[in-house]
């Protein structure tokens, strides 16, 4: 009896190898023509730089690589509810030079609902003149722009833009932590500075720990000595802030408070297309109805 199970077990794992056989997690699927792949967050969260990825064999095998279509797709689903993207045979411009007949979503993270999100590049924030918010009891997102990961731009000469957020009498004693999630400026003109009754440059992949003790607000600043009002050509940064007690220590996972990577659906649908039909009253348009096969990541 004992052998049998054993036999089973090894059955089981060999079957499990291959690509989009077992495992609810993924997210392999092959398409035809006039398929769309839908992707949306559960509990009304938000897409954040998800990562769809084209393979030559069906079943998401042999070469691998990206679209045209798939690169800008990770640029315009971020921060949408929902997102749909046309797949086609094309030929892949990235790491593979051959035509996709299967795609697969790498990574899927969502911004979990109702979580609150503040933009440094704003007209608001320009040269120091910032709103002023209380910092909230969750954790909270700071972004360089709305339109992040495309490029931010500069929205005049030399810009100053600051943030600022006021303490509470109620949270002295307390501490702020502040995480990176990604950081891509102009690292010959721009920086990124959070000033209290210190001055701090912040740098790629740094936690910064902020004691609430002296102060009564503290402001996130991005300064440039760029002479030229256009594009920085750069992506921006997205930061984690959560104010914690001072004996916190698992302060490294902040954004997996508002990030979360099981949330995400996934539907292929057939697109709908229209067909001419010539008759004696002249031509009319014919739609099929849309069809969808959903699975949940």
């Amino acid at each position: 009896m004992h052998r049998v199970i054993v036999f089973v077990y090894i059955l089981i794992t060999i079957f499990c190898t291959f690509p989009c056989k077992c495992g609810k997690n993924d997210t392999c699927r092959n398409f035809k023509r006039r398929h769309i792949l839908k992707m949306t967050c559960n509990n009304g969260g938000k897409l954040f730089l998800p990562e769809v990825v084209g393979f030559y064999g069906k079943d998401c095998g042999l070469c691998q690589g990206q679209s045209a279509q798939l690169l800008t797709h990770k640029y315009n689903c971020s921060w949408r509810k929902r997102c749909k993207i046309k797949l086609n045979n094309r030929r892949m411009v990235t790491g593979c030079y051959r035509n996709m007949k299967s795609v697969k979503v790498l990574k899927s993270p969502c911004i979990q609902n109702g979580t609150k999100i503040y933009d440094l590049i704003t007209t608001k924030t320009l040269h120091g003149n910032s709103p002023v918010y209380y910092l909230p009891e969750t954790t909270i997102i700071v972004r360089s722009h709305r339109n992040f990961p495309w490029n931010y731009r500069y929205l005049t000469n030399h810009p100053l833009h600051r943030l600022r957020f006021n303490i509470r009498m109620e949270n002295i004693g307390r501490k702020i932590v502040l995480s990176v999630v990604h950081l891509d400026i102009h690292s010959a003109t721009d920086k990124i500075y959070v000033i209290y009754n210190k001055v701090i440059n912040i740098t790629n992949e740094k936690d910064l720990e902020i004691d609430i003790d002296n102060i009564s607000y503290f402001d996130i600043e991005l300064n440039s000595t760029s002479f030229i009002s256009n594009t920085a050509r750069a992506d921006g940064f997205v930061l984690c802030l959560k104010m914690m007690n001072k004996t916190s220590q698992n302060f490294n996972s902040i954004c997996e408070d508002v990030i979360r990577y099981d949330q995400l659906q996934i539907s292929l649908l057939k697109s709908s297309f229209r067909k001419r039909i010539k008759g004696k009253k002249g031509r009319r348009c014919c739609r099929r109805k849309t069809s969808a096969k959903r699975f949940t990541a």
